[in-house]
């Protein structure tokens, strides 16, 4: 088996048992407000704790202050990290800012992609050389579909997993907001051009009863055993972890018995 990181993240320490391969282009999918972003950090977080280990995060979603005030809010001190250089962004927002940018720690380079082979070279750049591994993480893929043709983006991907992953050994993950059609038409392109594909959703079944119970599937990971099953997640104070069974059972209890509640309510009135 080739190197891998042990994730420190429950949920996906049960779905991934030996961890996510050096080399590897990972993509993490779902809608919105299933945690994706606080996945990412977390998941740095504890790549971060090897003293060798760097991070490099691309964003596009939002500015490197909202990304860092991410970090701080679970208390996820990186600022040992960027000044230590082993913590970088990559800023694909801010150009849209104008005069009401701010100067943040930890910017290695503002883009605006234009031609994405400015953006191969810059993740390349600021992930090597280190001393140890790199992380470099994307968030999110989905304004790069909607902006480039469907070929352009999947050769991108190309090139992303050979230099980025493989070529330089960098754990890659990327997030797609799994929100309209067009987004689940590119992803499955994808793939087959990826290494692993880890998914996120809202249960379905809870949904009805307004429980929002979030859930992770790894839909595959070359290189390493998973177990493609639904694994059930929070975001507590701590970032991901496990949903304790017997909390979500008693609320499913409260929520049922509300339920047959209204119907008589409504029984009653129909009389």
């Amino acid at each position: 088996m080739s190197k891998v990181f042990s994730t420190g993240v429950n949920p996906l320490n049960i779905a991934l048992p030996a961890g996510i391969p050096y080399g590897s282009l990972t993509l993490l999918l779902g809608p919105g407000g299933v945690g994706k972003s606080v996945m990412l950090a977390n998941l740095s977080w504890n790549f971060l704790r090897d003293s060798k280990n760097a991070v490099v995060y691309v964003t596009f979603d939002d500015s490197p202050d909202a990304l860092l005030a991410l970090y701080d809010y679970f208390k996820w001190d990186v600022s040992r990290y960027v000044s230590e250089g082993r913590f970088k962004i990559v800023d694909c927002f801010s150009f849209r800012l104008g005069p009401f940018k701010k100067s943040v720690g930890g910017v290695v380079r503002e883009l605006e992609v234009r031609d994405l082979n400015s953006l191969i070279y810059a993740v390349s750049d600021a992930s090597s050389p280190t001393r140890g591994s790199t992380m470099v993480l994307i968030d999110s893929l989905n304004e790069l579909i909607l902006k480039f043709e469907v070929s352009q983006f999947l050769d991108f991907i190309k090139s992303l997993r050979a230099i980025v992953g493989k070529g330089l050994g960098n754990i890659v993950i990327a997030t797609i907001h799994t929100t309209t059609e067009t987004f689940q038409e590119v992803v499955n392109y994808l793939e087959y051009l990826v290494d692993g594909v880890i998914e996120t959703r809202f249960n379905p079944s809870l949904m009805e009863y307004g429980i929002p119970v979030k859930e992770l599937l790894v839909r595959k990971m070359r290189g390493v055993p998973t177990n493609p099953v639904w694994i059930p997640y929070v975001i507590s104070s701590e970032g991901i972890a496990a949903v304790d069974p017997q909390k979500l059972a008693k609320v499913l209890q409260e929520k049922v018995r509300e339920v047959e509640s209204l119907k008589k309510m409504l029984s009653g009135s129909e009389d």
